[in-house]
């Protein structure tokens, strides 16, 4: 890491202390080089109490749920931010990107069909999620599943399309009713989604 991400990462872990989180988030956010970016965002997450989820282990998860979180399981020191994987005895693609805290962002080439889901280590708190990107509004058609432990996003054009939306901006912003939320730095997915587009043909 360079000197001035290694700077940025310091200065933000003394930050957090105060524990103000709208603030960090925007200080962050603000932080145009991308590797003093995520250190910003990786120093907030480091400060913050691992989230019981004990209460909810009787609920459910999904199939795409637990391959979700196995592949990010796997993810090793020199990984890359979006980890790409091909699920078990198929052709199909996952692409995950850990989000800022609670949470993993999937994106899936699923029987040519493209699918975008968001994990959640705890339960979503609304059956409504409010999504922006970079301040602005994105697209609303998200679905809770699992139990609130699984958001997912309309299949196919629909997420085809949000993804182009998605490309080349910085952050996506996903909001409960009861004002908590959940951030995905969105950094290199443009990239990152080259395999999964040739798979889909998009």
């Amino acid at each position: 890491m360079k000197g001035w991400a290694l700077a940025a990462l310091l200065l933000t872990s003394s930050a957090v202390a105060q524990t103000d989180w709208p603030v960090e988030w925007q200080r962050c956010r603000a932080q145009a080089a991308p590797l003093a970016r995520l250190a910003c965002y990786d120093a907030i997450g480091a400060s913050k109490a691992p989230v019981s989820v004990s209460a909810h282990d009787a609920a459910p998860r999904s199939l795409i749920w637990r391959q979700i979180q196995a592949q990010e399981a796997s993810r090793s020191g020199d990984s890359p931010l979006f980890l790409l994987g091909q699920l078990p005895d198929s052709d199909d693609l996952l692409l995950t990107r850990a989000a800022l805290r609670g949470g993993t962002l999937a994106i899936g080439c699923n029987n040519a069909i493209t699918r975008i889901w968001l994990r959640l280590d705890s339960p979503w708190v609304s059956d409504q999620v409010s999504a922006s990107v970079d301040g602005e509004p994105a697209g609303n058609n998200w679905f809770v599943r699992d139990h609130g432990l699984l958001l997912e996003f309309g299949r196919g054009l629909p997420a085809i399309d949000e993804l182009k939306y998605w490309s080349g901006q910085r952050e996506l912003l996903l909001q409960a009713s009861d004002g908590s939320s959940i951030r995905v730095d969105l950094s290199g997915m443009p990239e990152a989604l080259q395999p999964l587009r040739q798979l889909c043909r998009w």
